[in-house]
């Protein structure tokens, strides 16, 4: 696990980019504490700052081939390395003992830039290919390790962070009016969205080649690929038989043998089946769970019920509205990029608690995306009855909810009726988004400052669900404008929602703290065989997660499985309104936004207003618009102007289209 970065820039000095690409390095430093390690020969200069898990006491290097001719940095971890590496010997290569990642530049050697559909494990990969003058970029499937480029008049340049890439003087900070539309829209950056318009991020299960005639990307793997392909097994028995083996193997691909490590235990089915097959290989490990203050949102009872069961060494810590300010003020003020979910703060709390203990937590992230575990997947087969409402029964029973909700809750009935009846007439995707999300595409180009708007229309917002719903469409996976099929809608949540903001959320907190999360749901075999698996196995009845709640009969206590899903989210809505009520007010004046030059201040009041005041429950906009405004202020506001290279140009670098949105997402073979 580590921060990589590296530049390309024939044109400068070998001390000027081994320099420039240390201060890149440096910048990530929370990412991997344990050792330092820059290499360079004539155009290229690859870093990285690593974390120590496997082979502990190795040094901190850039992978090389036998012949010196291919160079790596990676950031993650490879589960299958073992496998990979003997291999490989057997192919001839010579692999010295030392970290799992190792492999890649073998890897590579042997299969080019096909070499990411032999890997299982999270990762971002660079590679400089010496004969060919190629860079080549790769990012694991579903996007649990970040990485970012950059280009500009023949220097290109990659990165963990965006921080890292505004290291170079010449990358400029002005904003990217179309990707923030969608951040107001869907509360993170997904595809090749990043903040910053110099710079863009290389999107989940996709490679990239850079080289003197520019860059290409396409996706090397497609979670939809396997539907349509023969079942396994035809019998529900079987089925659960063959999700349990996968559960089994996945997670014991991700127990770490040389360090110790911990679970992330919610209380919730897909934590505590996580912590149940760990227990099966390394009984007594230690649980961590959180506490949160406030009615509605404490599931530490249901941690606590998994921990005593499976006989685990629980932790657990309590976050009030004080460390929750803590947070904000301490980590969320200062990322890079906004994220529009307050779950940030205690996910980064909880990991600063936990990596005082191990060096490796497990995860459940995956599992509602995979296995149908989200209640809107219900609520589309009834929402055709809200659309069959004479207006003005909607109408009145959409006033009623609002007077009805309480304003320290979420996920009351009055909030759920409300968030169901105010969606008539939106398409399904779009439906789904509301639901989620936090502004419509319109209103988030209207929250825009004028300067930023003018360049963009209200589509641009909607981007992403468009692409997604032309690319479904031309796979036959039913009529996506108007019914769309279940795994339509786990495919948006996956690569949306899980890949823009849930994955990008335990990343950063875990990595502020050095850290590694693992995510045992995303191994690969289980990911395709969730998606292939027909829509009754998941969504039966009004239970969701059907199958994996099969598999924990057995591991479980019954509670588990008959809790209603509740989500790990902090009160913040009701700390808007109280003791948080003044901060928010004041970081969100009119002032200060009309400062920032991001948001539009007239707009952002009446948002932040009418939560204080009651008249709407808008918590997660108010930290979507909260955490926009501080990081305008600490990346944009004092940001000095990028110096622009003199160098000629050797074939400008253009972001490709988004694979989503312009439908790149077919495999096929580059040039080797």
């Amino acid at each position: 696990m580590c921060g990589i970065a590296g530049l390309w820039a024939p044109d400068l000095g070998p001390e000027r980019r081994r320099e420039l690409v240390g201060r890149m390095v440096a910048c990530l430093g929370h990412r991997g504490p344990d050792g330092v390690a820059v290499w360079s020969d004539d155009a290229v200069a690859l870093g990285l700052s690593r974390l120590a898990i496997v082979a502990p006491d190795a040094p901190a290097h850039v992978f090389a081939n036998e012949s010196g001719t291919l160079h790596a940095v990676v950031n993650g971890e490879i589960y299958n390395h073992r496998a990979l590496a003997r291999r490989l010997g057997t192919l001839g290569h010579h692999l010295p003992a030392g970290p799992d990642t190792g492999v890649i530049v073998h890897l590579y050697e042997e299969h080019g830039t096909e070499f990411p559909l032999d890997l299982d494990g999270m990762f971002a990969i660079g590679v400089w290919d010496a004969p060919r003058r190629r860079l080549v970029l790769a990012r694991d499937r579903a996007g649990e390790k970040p990485l970012f480029v950059t280009g500009a008049a023949g220097r290109w340049a990659f990165a963990s962070e965006p921080a890292a890439l505004l290291q170079l003087p010449w990358v400029s900070r002005a904003p990217d009016p179309g990707a923030l539309a969608r951040y107001l829209v869907h509360g993170f950056f997904a595809g090749h969205d990043s903040a910053f318009a110099s710079i863009r991020q290389l999107p989940p299960g996709c490679l990239m080649e850079i080289d003197a005639r520019g860059e290409r990307s396409r996706r090397y793997w497609r979670p939809w690929d396997v539907l349509g392909l023969p079942p396994e097994h035809t019998d529900d028995a079987g089925r659960v038989r063959v999700a349990r083996g996968h559960l089994e193997h996945a997670v014991a691909s991700r127990v770490p043998e040389e360090m110790p490590f911990g679970v992330f235990l919610s209380g919730g089915l897909d934590s505590s089946l996580i912590a149940a097959a760990a227990a099966h290989f390394a009984p007594g490990f230690p649980t961590f769970s959180m506490k949160l203050a406030g009615d509605g949102y404490d599931e530490s009872a249901y941690a606590r019920l998994v921990a005593d069961h499976l006989g685990t060494r629980h932790h657990e810590i309590t976050m009030d509205a004080r460390e929750g300010k803590e947070a904000l003020d301490t980590f969320a003020a200062g990322m890079d990029q906004p994220l529009g979910d307050p779950s940030l703060l205690p996910t980064w709390l909880l990991s600063r608690f936990a990596a005082a203990h191990v060096p490796v937590v497990l995860t459940g992230e995956g599992g509602d995306e995979l296995f149908a575990g989200y209640p809107t997947y219900l609520g589309h087969r009834h929402a055709a009855l809200a659309e069959r409402l004479p207006g003005f029964v909607a109408a009145g029973l959409l006033a009623a909810a609002r007077r009805m909700r309480p304003a320290d809750r979420h996920l009351s009935v009055p909030h759920l009726v409300e968030r169901f009846l105010g969606t008539r007439g939106l398409t399904p995707f779009e439906r789904h988004q509301s639901w989620f999300g936090n502004f419509a595409p319109a209103e988030a180009r209207a929250l825009l400052a004028p300067e930023l708007a003018a360049g963009i229309d209200d589509r641009d917002g909607n981007a992403h669900i468009a692409g997604l719903t032309r690319e479904l469409d031309q796979m036959g996976l039913g009529h996506i404008a108007s019914r769309p099929t279940l795994v339509s809608y786990q495919l948006l949540d996956f690569v949306l929602t899980l890949g823009g903001g849930l994955l990008t959320k335990i990343d950063r907190c875990t990595m502020a703290n050095g850290i590694e999360s693992r995510a045992p749901f995303l191994n690969r075999e289980f990911m395709e065989f969730a998606f292939a698996l027909p829509d009754s196995t998941k969504l039966r009845g009004a239970t969701g997660k059907w199958i994996l709640k099969q598999v924990a009969h057995d591991l479980l206590p019954p509670r588990i499985m008959t809790r209603r899903k509740q989500g790990f989210s902090p009160p913040f809505s009701a700390w808007a309104r109280g003791p948080l009520r003044d901060q928010v007010r004041d970081t969100l004046s009119r002032e200060r936004v009309r400062r920032a030059g991001v948001l539009d201040p007239e707009r952002v009041a009446t948002v932040v207003e009418r939560h204080i005041t009651g008249a709407a429950e808008s918590g997660r906009a108010v930290w979507t618009l909260l955490s926009l405004q501080l990081w305008a202020e600490r990346w944009l506001a004092a940001a000095p102007p990028a110096a622009v290279p003199r160098a000629e140009s050797r074939g400008r670098w253009q972001p490709a289209a988004d694979p989503v949105s312009a439908g790149l997402l077919a495999p096929s073979s580059a040039a080797q």
